[in-house]
């Protein structure tokens, strides 16, 4: 127990390390020879060790120690999954009341399976876990307006739609539990997430949609005839009379196929994101959006999609709607921006670079040897945050349709969905 506590103090993915620290280098340290000195001089107790610090611990972290605590018991408590898929909370008789608030909620076991056969992440199974979700420094370390505009704005609501799908299939409590948000650029900045007022209004709108393989195959003349692509949903949606057939009017409990339950998560998510409005014909966004994915469908098909052309379309459109795809903003502190001709050609250069940044690289196998643009890596940094927020949403809303038996379930179907 003795080293455990010192490794603890040390700072851990969970527990920062104790606030009095040495400074190294310009960077704050506390080795484990230090908690070993520490804990050794205060009779090997971290209480007595915290109170002789207690003026540092109040002045840059007052709730350290109640941090600790609840990592102690995490560790003491710690959950193991053995080989044939059975967990197991370490001394289980000693396990305290309140252990939620260390261990996390314990969610169904079958969104666990989900998460084995990739059908979700791990991002959504941690917020929903520990009501936590945290967003992780960029790869460039820029922390522009226009991002924390982006992540601390423009997507949580994308996160609450997300919980709210996911909650509404669960224990009642977890219905009950709000979702907090925490940002590596602001320590202080904690906001709420209250999925409990999108339930009804978020499962209202999806459970309109149950178009069963006898509909998908009497959509013909499309430029891509592949039920579960997105240029399949959208285009379908502008043929005469489809959208109101493509409207249920009774409980959703039929959908089997993995054609069917792809091209109807991609219409669900096309309704909560606007680009498809209640009666399930397109906004102006969607008719927008599907004549772009016509306009690509031709190379789409020649080169089997290698640049992900569909994806890159939505999230252009997705960057459109909360106004991060334009020219504005250039960073000229940051290195690898348009430097030549008028004002004007730079910011047409800027925003064909970054509409580039939507498609994938392709190079030789000997590597990419060229400079590495910070303004662009910066910029990536947005459309990464975009992908994974929209990513989420559809695999809540995939899931949800799983767990509320919308669709049949089939141990053989969650893998291929998931990849697909």
């Amino acid at each position: 127990m003795f080293w455990n506590s010192a490794l603890l103090m040390t700072g851990t993915s969970f527990l920062p390390q104790f606030p009095q620290a040495n400074t190294v280098s310009g960077v704050a340290s506390f080795s484990i020879r230090d908690a070993y000195n520490g804990l050794r001089a205060h009779n090997k107790s971290v209480m007595a060790f915290a109170a002789h610090y207690s003026d540092k611990i109040r002045e840059s972290d007052p709730d350290w120690l109640d941090k600790y605590q609840k990592a102690k018991m995490q560790v003491n408590h710690c959950v193991t999954l053995t080989p044939d898929g059975q967990y197991n909370v370490q001394d289980r008789e000693s396990l305290t009341i309140d252990s939620v608030k260390y261990l996390g909620l314990q969610l169904p076991a079958e969104l666990y399976h989900y998460m084995s056969e990739t059908m979700i992440g791990p991002r959504v199974m941690n917020s929903l876990t520990w009501l936590d979700t945290v967003v992780f420094p960029t790869l460039d370390g820029v922390e522009s307006e226009e991002y924390k505009r982006l992540v601390t704005v423009s997507l949580p609501p994308l996160r609450e739609k997300m919980a709210a799908l996911i909650a509404s299939r669960c224990a009642r409590a977890l219905q009950h539990y709000n979702q907090h948000m925490r940002f590596w650029f602001d320590d202080t900045l904690r906001p709420e997430l209250v999925h409990k007022d999108k339930q009804e209004e978020t499962n209202k709108k999806i459970e309109t949609w149950a178009v069963g393989d006898a509909d998908l195959a009497a959509v013909q003349g499309l430029p891509t005839t592949e039920p579960g692509k997105l240029a399949f949903a959208a285009l379908s949606l502008q043929k005469k009379d489809f959208p109101e057939k493509s409207i249920s009017k009774t409980r959703v409990d039929s959908l089997d196929t993995t054609s069917e339950i792809l091209s109807n998560s991609i219409w669900r998510l096309m309704h909560l994101r606007g680009y498809v409005n209640d009666q399930h014909k397109l906004s102006v966004w969607g008719e927008a959006l599907a004549a772009t994915l016509q306009a690509v469908s031709p190379i789409v098909k020649n080169y089997d999609d290698a640049q992900h052309l569909e994806e890159a379309a939505f999230l252009a459109f997705e960057l459109l709607q909360f106004d991060n795809l334009n020219s504005r903003h250039p960073h000229p502190e940051l290195i690898g921006g348009p430097l030549r001709g008028s004002d004007e050609q730079k910011a047409s250069c800027m925003l064909v670079s970054r509409t580039a940044c939507l498609l994938k690289l392709r190079h030789k196998s000997v590597g990419y040897t060229g400079p590495l643009s910070k303004n662009f890596l910066a910029y990536y940094s947005i459309i990464k945050a975009v992908r994974e927020a929209d990513r989420d949403l559809l695999e809540g809303i995939t899931a949800s349709m799983f767990l509320s038996s919308q669709a049949k379930r089939s141990r053989t179907k969650y893998r291929e969905i998931g990849q697909a």
